[in-house]
């Protein structure tokens, strides 16, 4: 498989949620709604991707940043990565779920701690699939952080010259 095609899938899925987002900040604002914010809550999701010898998935958790000195709102992408070949594991494939994003689970769907069953995205492929995704979105580079848990993101700016 080559990652570039890889990268476009993902871009070509994300680039459409990104611009939704974008406009729809841009008529709340416009009616004078200053409470508004770019992606209300979080949009996580899971994209598996098929390869002809293994699996490959990719984690997207997309939310509001506000910056801290400018109180400028921005969204913010967190990505994770993993692949596997069919010899390993069977091609089974887990990422971590990010939760930095201010979530608090309050009942947990099961007993076992989520983040200890699942491995750290794998990181060259994660940051990899980070940078081409920032590219293909308009994100801004010098926002590209790795996060705790291994995950990679980065922002995009709402509004035009932010």
């Amino acid at each position: 498989m080559a990652v570039e095609y890889w990268h476009a899938y993902v871009a070509r899925q994300l680039r459409p949620l990104i611009d939704l987002r974008r406009a729809d900040y841009a008529a709340q604002r416009a009616t004078g709604d200053l409470n508004s914010e770019p992606v209300e809550g979080v949009v996580e999701w899971t994209l598996p991707y098929g390869m002809d010898d293994g699996n490959g998935l990719v984690r997207l958790t997309v939310f509001t940043e506000v910056v801290p000195d400018t109180y400028e709102r921005r969204i913010r992408v967190v990505v994770a990565a993993a692949a596997r070949g069919w010899h390993q594991d069977n091609g089974r494939v887990a990422l971590p779920r990010f939760t930095e994003w201010g979530a608090e689970y309050i009942r947990p769907r099961r007993k076992t701690n989520a983040t200890a069953d699942v491995p750290r995205p794998d990181g060259p492929l994660t940051r990899g699939m980070a940078e081409a995704l920032c590219t293909a979105v308009g994100g801004l580079p010098d926002s590209l952080r790795e996060e705790p848990g291994g995950e990679f993101g980065f922002a995009v700016a709402v509004r035009d010259g932010s």
